[in-house]
């Protein structure tokens, strides 16, 4: 019998088995990388709509804020004009409860916001006899009267008040700067003596801050 026709051994089936396995490696590579390949794809693109909702949820955060910095300005805008009602109002309710009718009047100094004549009725007095001198010393009858009626018409009260300038401003007319212990209100007032009844306001000017008498 030729060698040709000779049936293969046991060693020769075992050696052609060991040149096959190096194929089968290089397959279960591929394989494994093709797997790979396919996962890394599904994580790279298989969500390409999270990004957008991500994105769109960042816009409407931005907008939101937006929103809400223009109410803002809105808002404290609104304040504003409420407190300016409110001081007219606080005004209004001043003049209704003393009674006082004021009217305002032109100024042509810088330091003046706001000047305004009334009725205001003389504050009244213990003095007798004539009032030919004006005495200016703290705690004398002018001095006290003079500081309750700038009260009534300032709406400072006395207790709460500074008096920075008291002084003459012609015959038997007296001028008073004074402000409230904070120096929120600064106001220059102008009062004359009625005989027999006491110091009467006849102007007040409200200051942007205490002049230099």
């Amino acid at each position: 019998m030729s060698e040709n026709n000779q049936k293969p051994t046991r060693q020769d089936l075992h050696r052609n088995h060991k040149r096959t396995n190096p194929l089968l490696v290089v397959l279960g590579i591929i394989a494994a990388a093709v797997l790979g390949l396919v996962l890394l794809y599904n994580i790279f693109y298989g969500n390409e709509e999270e990004p957008s909702v991500a994105a769109g949820n960042q816009t409407n955060s931005e907008n939101m804020i937006i929103t809400e910095s223009d109410d803002s300005s809105e808002t404290g805008a609104s304040a504003e004009e409420s407190s300016e009602k409110a001081k007219d109002s606080a005004e209004e309710e001043s003049e209704e409860d003393t009674g006082i009718e004021t009217e305002q009047v032109p100024s042509t100094d810088e330091n003046v916001t706001k000047a305004y004549t009334g009725d205001w009725e003389p504050i009244g007095t213990t003095q007798t006899g004539e009032h030919d001198i004006t005495d200016y010393s703290d705690g004398s009858a002018d001095r006290v009267e003079i500081k309750q009626a700038v009260a009534a018409a300032t709406g400072i009260n006395a207790d709460n008040m500074i008096e920075w300038w008291i002084g003459n401003a012609g015959d038997q007319k007296v001028t008073a700067t004074v402000s409230d212990t904070q120096k929120e209100t600064i106001a220059r007032v102008q009062l004359n003596w009625v005989d027999g009844e006491g110091w009467q306001v006849t102007l007040v000017e409200e200051l942007n801050e205490i002049p230099n008498n």
